[in-house]
């Protein structure tokens, strides 16, 4: 168990397992870094993989920060283990802040690959692609009456009906019952977060390796946008998992690491 304080006033927790060229990894929002837990295992025996709690998630506790404070002290924490460059792996709001990151310390970038993410997660008239903000709104509501109940029932929501009819599902259930309950304050800003934030123009300016995956029911980031984005992009790499959600490295660890480990030999040469 790792900790590392920072003038943001967060005891961020962290992990390292492996050696290798660094890979870090950034969970999303209600969850914590131990969803990684199945490309840990595996990425860690050719790679140092690194992965961290968000403010109010795990073991990191809270306090209001922006995704510019986060962006700020992740590079204090590669910084702290000696990591100039690296590949980043972000799970929704992750791959959000990942692009934040990338926004103010693109050197530190050897590639990206956001899994059901995307620059923009609320819709508006100039972008059909997000979610409602009276939906997100409403979750916030309900999250504010109903915790941490309802923060289960959403999660539940984020995967098809193929999905949680699998044995795999009734083991992440299993695992989600043991784990730790994020701070409902952190929740409420982070979607906070999630409605105000628009990175589209640092997407725009990605100039490395992009890597892609989505499930093809995936409920908040759809597939419209990324064949839209496909049109933006020619030169990333796009991966569909049919009839999953959000989190397809849950539901098919196996084939998702068998995904990445395929755009990581072709980054790394190998």
């Amino acid at each position: 168990m790792h900790f590392i304080e920072t003038p943001s006033g967060l005891k961020w927790h962290y992990d390292v397992k492996g050696e290798g060229p660094a890979v870090l990894f950034i969970h999303g929002w209600g969850v914590n870094m131990r969803i990684w837990r199945q490309q840990i295992k595996h990425f860690s025996q050719r790679f140092k993989v690194v992965s961290i709690d968000l403010p109010g998630h795990g073991k990191t506790n809270w306090v209001n920060v922006t995704t510019e404070d986060m962006a700020k002290d992740l590079h204090l924490i590669l910084d702290h283990l000696k990591v100039d460059r690296l590949g980043f792996v972000g799970s929704s709001l992750g791959g959000l802040i990942a692009l934040k990151a990338y926004d103010i310390y693109p050197e530190r970038f050897y590639y990206m690959v956001f899994v059901g993410s995307q620059p923009k997660f609320a819709r508006s008239a100039d972008y059909p692609y997000g979610l409602d903000v009276s939906r997100i709104r409403q979750l916030a509501w309900q999250l504010d009456n109903r915790y941490p109940n309802m923060l289960h029932i959403f999660f539940r929501s984020l995967f098809t009906k193929e999905e949680r009819a699998t044995r795999r599902f009734k083991w992440i259930q299993t695992f989600r019952a043991a784990d730790y309950v994020p701070d409902k304050k952190a929740l409420l800003e982070m979607l906070n977060v999630l409605e105000k934030e628009d990175l589209r123009a640092t997407l725009d300016k990605i100039d490395i390796p992009v890597q892609f995956i989505n499930g093809t029911e995936d409920n908040i980031c759809s597939r419209d946008f990324f064949v839209y984005l496909q049109s933006k992009m020619p030169e990333a790499k796009f991966s569909w998992f049919h009839q999953c959600g959000h989190f397809p490295f849950l539901s098919k660890p196996h084939e998702f690491n068998a995904v990445l480990d395929g755009f990581l030999k072709e980054v790394h040469g190998q």
